[in-house]
C-alpha cells in the first residue's frame, strides 16, 4: 500500500511539473500566441534544418513567394549554419526549437534556461540578429517554462497536421490544409522526419503535398502572412 501511495504521489508531483502545466498554459495564457489575427496564413516548420529536405522546402517557398517562420533545432543550426543564412537572406523568420529536440517535460528548470541561452546564443551568432520567438518542441511546457521564456514570444498554432508520418501525409494532409484555412491560422509542418515517433520520409511526402496545396491556394489567390510583419507589429510592440 505504501509503495502505491508514494507511486501515486510521484506521478501527481509529476503531472504538476508537466502536463498540467502545459494544459494550463495552451488554454489560459495570454503569453502564447495561437493566431496572428491578420490577414492570411501563416507556415511554420519545425525540427529542422535537415540538410536534405530543408533546402527543397526553401527551393518551393522561394517558388511560390511564400515567408514562414523556421523553429529550428540549434545543434543542428551549428552542423548546418548555410541553410539558416539561405532562411534569412529569402526571408524568412527563425525562431528557438531549443537546443536539442528535447521534451521540457524531462527537463530541470535549469537545464531548459540553458537549452533556451545555448540555442538563442548559436542563432544569433549566424543571422547577427535577434531571435525572439520560441516554440517548445511536441508543445510541452513544465511548470518553469513561462518564467524562464521570459523574453521569448511563444508561438504555438492553430493547426497541426501529423505529417511527421507518411501515411497521414498521403491521405489526409491535403484536405486538412485546404479545411483549416482562415484569417490568422498558423500552420505547423516539419521538415526533419528524424524525431522521436516521426517517419524517417515523412518530409517527401510532406513536400509533395504541400506543393500541390500552395499550387492550388496561389490560383485561388490566397493570401499568406509575413511573419516579418507579425513579428513587427505583434513582438515589437
Amino acid at each position: 500500500m505504501k509503495k502505491i501511495l508514494l507511486g501515486l504521489s510521484v506521478l501527481g508531483s509529476a503531472a504538476c511539473y508537466t502536463v498540467l502545466p502545459t494544459i494550463l498554459t495552451r488554454t489560459f495564457s495570454k503569453r502564447i500566441v495561437k493566431s496572428t489575427a491578420q490577414k492570411g496564413l501563416l507556415l511554420t516548420f519545425d525540427d529542422g534544418p535537415n540538410p536534405q529536405y530543408t533546402p527543397q522546402l526553401l527551393d518551393l517557398l522561394k517558388k511560390y513567394k511564400v515567408s514562414a517562420v523556421f523553429f529550428v533545432v540549434a545543434k543542428k543550426a551549428l552542423q548546418y549554419p548555410e541553410i539558416i543564412k539561405r532562411m534569412q537572406t529569402e526571408g524568412h523568420v527563425i525562431g528557438i526549437h531549443h537546443y536539442t529536440h528535447q521534451s521540457s517535460f524531462v527537463m530541470t528548470p535549469a537545464i531548459l534556461k540553458r537549452q533556451l541561452l545555448k540555442s538563442k546564443q548559436i542563432l544569433e551568432s549566424i543571422t547577427n540578429e535577434p531571435v525572439t520567438l520560441y516554440r517548445p518542441p511536441w508543445g510541452h511546457f513544465n511548470a518553469a517554462t513561462l518564467k524562464i521564456a521570459n523574453n521569448f514570444q511563444i508561438m504555438m498554432w492553430t493547426s497541426i497536421f501529423g505529417d511527421w508520418k507518411v501515411q497521414t501525409c498521403k491521405s489526409s494532409l491535403l484536405q486538412q490544409l485546404h479545411q483549416a484555412r482562415c484569417d490568422g491560422a498558423i500552420y505547423v509542418l516539419h521538415d526533419c522526419g528524424q524525431t522521436f515517433g516521426a517517419d524517417h520520409d515523412a518530409p517527401v511526402h510532406m513536400l509533395q503535398t504541400l506543393h500541390h496545396f500552395l499550387e492550388q491556394v496561389t490560383h485561388d489567390g490566397q493570401v499568406f502572412t509575413n511573419p516579418h510583419d507579425w513579428t513587427k507589429q505583434y513582438v515589437h510592440s
